[in-house]
């Protein structure tokens, strides 16, 4: 889908598309279905997550129950990521995240160390914040102070989040493409607690996860505790009118 977007951009005179997938397109984003009109970027996120009619849950192939949605989000580069356009990765893996949140400052280096450990292996990292009180430039910002270099995806409507059930931030969904479904959800490790850490890490839980999923070996644990800020979830109608 977004490389058709970004395809139709180009023959336009609008941004073209980059080799990772990702595209720049305007500030308003409309995603057009046959037969259904356009549909805003939100709105098309929110068709995913929620119980929409059954028509368009089955236009964008939406999964049964325990199976992932897609979604399709601006990163703050500002280019868009579409989570079923990852089908040659063997994993994705997002980290749910707010600016200010000392647990996620605390995480990036962890994050970035695994990314450069898997990315090589094809797996995609990506953070997501769900913050409805976060905008690009306060993003962009946290991003140089803490040399953030992955993508961030911005959940202005807090529809992933919700899609995911995701509570706190600093919480990591592991996701297989060939099912759409989680391998793995819960803490990058146990190094960090609320005002403490560790000196060093006892159990590399995401890291662990992704050597088994790699080697076709089962996931445990598949599920731990996480230590994070509470994302604070508005009214569906509030978020996705910021």
């Amino acid at each position: 889908m977004v490389r058709l977007i970004c395809l139709l951009l180009l023959v336009i005179g609008g941004s073209p598309g980059h080799a990772d997938g990702s595209c720049n397109l305007p500030d308003s984003v409309w995603v057009t279905f046959p037969e259904r009109g356009s549909l805003r970027e939100d709105t098309y996120n929110r068709s995913l997550s929620t119980e929409a009619p059954s028509e368009v849950a089955n236009l964008f192939g939406r999964q049964s129950t325990g199976k992932v949605g897609n979604f399709l989000l601006r990163d703050h580069f500002g280019g868009t990521r579409e989570l079923y356009q990852q089908t040659q990765a063997p994993a994705v893996v997002l980290l749910f995240m707010s600016t200010g949140c000392p647990i996620v400052q605390k995480s990036i280096p962890a994050i970035k160390a695994l990314r450069d450990e898997f990315g090589a292996k094809g797996v995609v990292f990506w953070l997501i914040d769900s913050n409805t009180e976060d905008d690009p430039t306060s993003i962009a910002e946290e991003a140089r102070e803490f040399h953030i270099d992955l993508p961030i995806l911005i959940d202005k409507s807090q529809s992933v989040a919700r899609s995911f059930g995701a509570k706190r931030t600093a919480e990591v969904f592991c996701i297989k493409p060939d099912a759409w479904t989680v391998f793995y959800r819960g803490a990058i490790d146990d190094r960090l607690e609320y005002g403490t850490e560790k000196a060093r890490v006892n159990r590399p839980y995401l890291q662990n996860a992704l050597k088994s999923i790699i080697a076709g070996k089962k996931v445990t644990p598949a599920r731990t505790e996480v230590k994070g800020c509470l994302i604070q979830f508005e009214s569906s109608s509030a978020a996705g009118q910021k």
